[in-house]
């Protein structure tokens, strides 16, 4: 196989990965004590994907992540949003329905970004939801380890001196610290003052925890290796110039967060070491 073979096995793999995480969020959505609602993650639920997300399941993968990162964004974004905030930038968008399901002002530019193929998937499950976009979005696909997706971007009409919403959900596992430094790098580079910037990565704990082995020798058998983030993920960005708060999923379910409504113990599960980040271009 060669290093071309293997880098489009990946990618592929990342991107089976995003609608594992639509299938979670539809199952958490049909609970009567839902912490997240996403009516239309229940459109992305293809059977391959239900197939995926119950193997990933059962080789220890855990849903708290993912669903307090999507309660966590929701009210980050429309914060900002009703601060006055008019573009939004979604890395790695992947089945991310926000821009359908929050209702987001008509002036509100919505970028998508994500590799060849995954955007267009999206579209076609969600054309019966097609009239619930209030905002105007923008699918852009592009590798975003390459350099060529900060021009797109600007090509599509976003405008870099002013602020901006930038969705970073569930990529970092995927890239290596060299690749994740120059994607931050090229945010700070594409975004004014007031910015607000939302990433999430496992903590350094999670891979040391015995109980996340098995989950995570399974992740590197499909080739997308889950990478842990950085220990101190609010210091990290205030070397980029971000004002950052960062919890981890055990002190959100402490009460931590002051803007967040406490998550149930469920979705916080001991061995779920992971970083949710909130962070401020001052």
């Amino acid at each position: 196989m060669t290093d071309t073979d293997r880098r489009c096995d990946r990618a592929a793999a990342v991107m089976e990965t995003s609608f594992i995480t639509a299938v979670i969020r539809a199952a958490e959505n049909d609970r009567p004590d839902a912490y997240l609602r996403d009516r239309h993650a229940s459109l992305l639920s293809t059977p391959r994907s239900k197939e995926m997300a119950r193997v990933a399941l059962a080789a220890g993968g855990t849903i708290g992540s993912v669903i307090v990162r999507g309660r966590f964004g929701d009210l980050a974004l429309e914060q900002a949003v009703a601060d006055g905030v008019t573009q939004v930038v979604c890395l790695a968008a992947g089945s991310d329905t926000r821009a359908w399901r929050l209702g987001l002002p008509a002036r509100t530019r919505f970028f998508e970004v994500d590799l060849p193929g995954q955007l267009e998937a999206k579209e076609l499950l969600l054309a019966p939801v097609e009239g619930r976009l209030t905002c105007h979005r923008a699918a852009l696909s592009a590798d975003l380890r390459s350099e060529t997706w900060p021009q797109r971007l600007r090509d599509a009409g976003h405008a870099s001196e002013r602020p901006t919403v930038w969705i970073v959900e569930g990529l970092m596992p995927y890239l290596g610290a060299e690749d994740f430094t120059r994607i931050l790098t090229r945010i700070g580079e594409l975004s004014g003052r007031g910015s607000v910037l939302l990433v999430d990565a496992p903590h350094p704990a999670y891979a040391e925890d015995p109980a996340n082995e098995r989950f995570l020798a399974f992740m590197e058998s499909r080739g997308s290796a889950f990478r842990p983030g950085p220990d101190d993920f609010a210091g990290l960005l205030g070397r980029h110039g971000w004002r950052a708060e960062a919890y981890t999923l055990g002190e959100l379910a402490a009460g931590a967060c002051a803007w967040l409504p406490t998550p149930p113990a469920r979705l916080c599960p001991p061995h779920d070491h992971h970083w949710l980040v909130r962070a401020r271009l001052s």
